[in-house]
């Protein structure tokens, strides 16, 4: 026997047995936000997994949601009574997408440093993508030097 199928007993006395399924093509409830919400307001913490105050949260966001859909069948500045007109805002324009920017390079000026450059106080200073870096080479710290050390340049782009 299914959790949703209980016993009823009609006017005259005899029992019947109903499930929320045959309730709900009895009342004719077609929108399916409104038989969610009847079906966990009808048993709520009883269905199994769910506690009842998530039963009773999701049953409120299904009956918004229903009410959500009744509004959008209406005429355009009508209401589900009908008894007052609700001005409707405008849609926003959709926002035209920004141009990409251009992927950016980081540069950095590197420094070569062999012994014997160094003995002859020789140095050779050469720009190379941050990734690109040769071992025998090596940034120049921006913090300590005052020329600029570092560029951002788009791709394809060079120093």
């Amino acid at each position: 026997m299914s959790r949703y199928v209980k016993t009823f007993h009609s006017i005259d006395g005899q029992a019947f047995r109903v499930d929320v399924y045959s309730v709900l093509a009895a009342f004719n409830v077609t929108c399916p936000a409104r038989q969610h919400a009847i079906k966990k307001l009808l048993m709520p913490g009883q269905r199994g997994a769910k506690g009842e105050v998530q039963d009773l949260e999701e049953a409120s966001a299904s009956v918004s949601r229903a009410i959500d859909m009744a509004r959008a069948r209406l005429p355009e500045c009508g209401t589900l009574t009908g008894e007052t007109e609700v001005e409707t805002e405008p849609e926003p324009e959709p926002e035209l997408e920004p141009e990409p920017k251009p992927k950016l390079v980081t540069w950095r000026r590197c420094v070569r440093i062999l012994p014997w450059e160094v003995n002859e106080r020789t140095l050779y200073v050469k720009w190379y993508r941050s990734g690109d870096i040769p071992e025998d080479w090596y940034p120049i710290e921006a913090q300590s030097q005052p020329v600029e050390t570092i560029l951002q340049l788009p791709e394809g782009q060079r120093p």
